[in-house]
């Protein structure tokens, strides 16, 4: 899987209440989307995780669905054999009790 991490350099990120203060002046330079909607870059950025997350949740999904099946088969393989081994023990039990006796 791959790694969506996205880092910022330490400056980057202002202090708490220089941010209230200059809220109303950043909003002038926050993106606008296709909607014409203002968001903060921030938003932008949380937006576009939430996309990869809900990718990669569909990827375990569908690992998760494929698991299933293959435990399916599995236990339909494993009753198979055991029935078939069952059917030749009861076919052959005379030489089933003299192979063990010995």
């Amino acid at each position: 899987m791959q790694s969506h991490e996205f880092r910022l350099p330490i400056g980057a990120v202002p202090p708490f209440a220089e941010s209230r203060i200059n809220h109303h002046a950043e909003s002038d330079n926050s993106a606008k989307p296709a909607g014409g909607v203002e968001m903060e870059p921030r938003v932008i950025e949380l937006e576009a995780h939430l996309k990869y997350i809900r990718r990669d949740m569909d990827e375990v999904r569908n690992d998760v669905r494929s698991i299933k099946h293959r435990l399916a088969y599995s236990a339909g393989g494993t009753a198979v054999v055991l029935g078939l081994m069952g059917w030749v023990a009861n076919s052959r039990f005379e030489q089933v009790v003299t192979l063990l006796a010995r």
